[in-house]
């Protein structure tokens, strides 16, 4: 794709996630040569009708290739959707001197490692997400040293 001054929130192309996928990993290279633009970037996000559910990056043109992740660690609502590029640069004279930018983009979509066993705890349960709180009003008094809490117990 070739991009100019004009271009705006473009339609990369309509992509689908898997199922239970969480992540759209995709690569960015740039076909119109090393050029002038070292500071130029585009904002690249996946959106389905329920807005950009895998968030958005900013991403770089390199002629050798970058992948990005598109992913917030959860599968969104809806699976079907389109990449969406929206070209932004440090100094847009370049391109309106004659100089477009061309990129092409390929994407694939997965499942992102959490590094957890299957046994861990999931999202909301236990005190896996660094909360402690006296939720029964028994009285738990605790004390924070050096990053780690501490349940204070007594008799």
């Amino acid at each position: 794709m070739t991009f100019t001054p004009d271009n705006e929130d473009t339609v990369v192309g309509d992509f689908s996630i898997g199922e239970d996928h969480d992540t759209i990993w995709v690569r960015v290279t740039q076909t119109s040569g090393p050029g002038p633009w070292p500071f130029s970037y585009g904002i690249l996000g996946w959106q389905s009708d329920q807005g950009f559910e895998l968030g958005s990056i900013k991403c770089y043109g390199e002629p050798t290739g970058e992948v990005f992740r598109l992913g917030i660690g959860r599968p969104p609502l809806l699976r079907d959707g389109r990449l969406i590029f929206d070209p932004r640069s440090f100094n847009l004279a370049w391109v309106r001197a004659g100089t477009p930018w061309t990129l092409r983009f390929e994407a694939a979509s997965g499942q992102s490692s959490t590094g957890s066993s299957p046994g861990d705890p999931v999202f909301g349960t236990r005190a896996t997400l660094g909360v402690l709180a006296d939720l029964a009003n028994a009285g738990v008094s605790y004390a924070i040293t050096k990053g780690t809490a501490r349940i204070l117990l007594s008799p």
